[in-house]
């Protein structure tokens, strides 16, 4: 392959346009004469070239489907993932994983899976997620790489939240920070990102201090990153803590200020996450109708992007915002659907949340029996979760439930049962 043949493939496979690969320093007429061989490039300028596509001059001269082509196809899945474009990340690290096989080079094939296994995670293809981070998990332990082991731990940390292991998910966190402390130098982007998804895992365990925590220390780390996108997600669950802390005016800052750094990285995921929960903070603060309405834009963006697991959460939310508008058969039939599609994208924690909306639906509707059927239920999922905060709530309710049906007896157990997970829940807040 011809040299600007072999500069302008690796040029597009990174995602670059020929201003961006020109610089400050090159024009990009020089570019495009270069990719149509008109010129020959001086040897600095070879340099340069070679420095901005990531390879090294001599790579070059390689023939396509070498081990630089790989390396571009797994920087360009990257960029994809960054984006949010799973499906054309996929592929990107699908044809680099070709070519690592090919070149038999083991860092490679092992970047290419721990690229398959985060693309296939947030495509929720959980099974084969798994294969292929276990699969880099064990490329990187025979590199004896810290910060690929790091990444590759980071990334099955992320696979348990979305699974809602988060006992599995902690230590998987845990390794990946003493993994990424290991390398030399260590990875301070990562170690934020890192941080950010171990207050992730606080935040779902209603343990906010500990989340706000993790989020304060990854702060400084990201900032001096300036990714938007990195920021605008710690943001996000930096205002999901303060909500749980009942810090309302902090919570709110933090997703205006999520909302202001996503006007500089478009991702529409997570702008229906700031909508989502800049609702549930107006729920909170018992404004339904205004919540409703953001809510309402939150769904929309999810349904524009396919995001069944953004659906479920949000359809949750405006089940209860028509509740506390004494709109209660609409709830039940948001809540209900909120749990198919939660079932579907295997999500059992929110399969939870819509269950307990369901119970407060039916005590609304003084159908009692079905309330307390509906709780327990919740109670039981939360309780498989290790989600003692949600539980101690569900089982409060199922009290009330049976207190209504006139079951005293069992009104006082479920009671008893909810304060004991109210101490569970307390003392892991200490």
């Amino acid at each position: 392959m011809a040299l600007g043949a072999r500069i302008r493939d690796l040029r597009k496979a990174r995602g670059l346009t020929q201003r961006v690969l020109a610089g400050d320093d090159l024009s990009v007429s020089l570019i495009s004469m270069v990719e149509h061989d008109r010129v020959r490039p001086s040897l600095s300028t070879l340099r340069l070239l070679a420095d901005r596509l990531g390879v090294t001059p001599a790579s070059l001269f390689e023939e396509a489907g070498g081990p630089a082509e790989a390396e571009a196809r797994l920087r360009h899945g990257d960029v994809l993932l960054r984006q949010h474009q799973l499906t054309p990340a996929l592929e990107e690290y699908q044809a680099a994983q070709t070519l690592a096989g090919r070149a038999g080079d083991r860092r490679l094939q092992t970047r290419a899976d721990l690229g398959l296994g985060q693309a296939l995670l947030g495509l929720r293809q959980f099974d084969l997620a798994d294969e292929h981070l276990a699969a880099a998990e064990t490329g990187a332990g025979e590199l004896a790489d810290a910060r690929l082991q790091g990444l590759a731990a980071n990334a099955r940390g992320l696979l348990a939240i979305r699974q809602r292991r988060f006992a599995a998910a902690r230590a998987h966190l845990a390794e990946a920070l003493a993994l990424n402390r290991q390398a030399d130098p260590a990875d301070r982007r990562l170690e934020a990102v890192i941080l950010t998804n171990l207050g992730r895992v606080f935040s779902n365990l209603a343990l906010p201090m500990q989340a706000l925590a993790c989020f304060d220390e990854a702060r400084p780390l990201l900032e001096a990153a300036a990714d938007p996108a990195d920021l605008a997600v710690l943001q996000i669950n930096r205002g999901i803590a303060a909500m749980q802390e009942r810090a309302f005016d902090d919570a709110a800052r933090y997703l205006e200020q999520a909302g202001a750094f996503l006007q500089m990285h478009e991702n529409l995921q997570l702008l229906g996450a700031v909508k989502r929960n800049l609702g549930i903070l107006l729920l909170e603060r018992e404004d339904p109708a205004a919540a409703e309405a953001l809510l309402r834009q939150s769904l929309a963006i999810a349904d524009r992007l396919a995001d069944d697991a953004g659906r479920a959460q949000t359809l949750t939310e405006l089940a209860r915002a028509a509740l506390a508008q004494n709109r209660t058969a609409e709830a039940g039939g948001l809540a209900a659907e909120a749990i198919r599609l939660a079932r579907q994208v295997e999500d059992p924690a929110e399969v939870a949340r819509g269950t307990a909306v369901l119970g407060a639906v039916a005590r609304a509707e003084r159908r009692f029996e079905d309330a307390a059927a509906h709780c327990r239920q919740a109670a039981d999922f939360f309780e498989r979760l290790a989600m003692e905060k949600e539980r101690a709530d569900a089982l409060r309710d199922l009290g009330y439930a049976y207190l209504d049906a006139g079951r005293e007896g069992e009104a006082a157990r479920a009671f008893a049962q909810a304060f004991a997970a109210q101490k569970a829940w307390t003392a892991a807040g200490r």
